[in-house]
């Protein structure tokens, strides 16, 4: 019961740590897309800017919180 315990243990932990790899890693985009940023205050004109560009095609701005 205590091999079992560890195991499940260990297997949790290790897909814990992947799981945090991958949220925290880089991001990467595909070929030809803009790099990705994070939205702050200095840079809201020009994501004002971007967005308004391209008014003939849709667009999509997903913010996300941790709170």
């Amino acid at each position: 019961m205590k091999k079992r315990f560890i195991v499940l243990a260990v297997v949790a932990a290790v897909v814990l740590l992947a799981a945090v790899y991958f949220l925290q890693g880089p991001g990467t985009v595909p070929a030809g897309q803009q790099p990705l940023t994070t939205l702050t205050s200095a840079n809201a004109g020009a994501l004002q800017s971007a967005f308004d560009a391209d008014a003939n095609f849709p667009r999509l701005v997903l913010l996300l919180s941790p709170t």
